[in-house]
């Protein structure tokens, strides 16, 4: 049963991405990564990881996600000012889709496996553990990812005022 669960929620995942990138509605696109995201939660659930689950679908698909909506409605959609692609687009995106194929490879070269005596599954994600290595191991890139929301906040805030609105 678990193992068929597993499967629904991997297929959820992998069609909540590709709808985030396919999708040309940017609101059709929130609500796939909303799908993306509750289905990660399933995952995590299969892990007997419930604070994660629990978090991922309040914090992430609850309230991020209805600040994605509240942005895309008070900017509207999306209108392209460029008529057309650029002349080197094209290869300067193949040259990055190389770039990350090759970083993945190097990332998966160095990774280790580890068996399931060497992790303590009593522990795995609890709320202690995660709070140690939140504020232990990754505090600096927590506390960057706290000033990178707050600076898109204000390029929100920024991109929905009307021209000559000087407040």
């Amino acid at each position: 049963m678990s193992q068929a669960l597993f499967f629904i929620a991997a297929i959820g995942v992998i069609a909540g991405a590709v709808g985030v990138v396919v999708l040309r509605n940017p609101f059709y696109a929130v609500l796939a990564l909303v799908a993306h995201l509750l289905s990660l939660a399933v995952l995590f659930l299969l892990l007997r990881a419930e604070f994660v689950a629990a978090i991922q679908v309040v914090i992430y698909a609850g309230a991020v996600m209805v600040l994605f909506l509240f942005v895309i409605a008070l900017l509207g959609p999306a209108r392209e000012i460029a008529k057309g692609r650029l002349r080197f687009q094209t290869w300067l995106s193949l040259l990055f889709v190389l770039a990350l194929f090759g970083l993945i490879w190097a990332m998966l070269q160095g990774v280790q496996y580890r068996t399931p005596e060497q992790t303590d599954l009593s522990v795995f994600g609890t709320v202690q553990s995660i709070g140690i290595e939140l504020f232990t191991k990754y505090l600096y890139p927590f506390e960057l990812t706290s000033i990178l929301l707050l600076v898109a906040a204000i390029g929100a805030i920024y991109l929905s005022r009307k021209p000559g609105d000087d407040r």
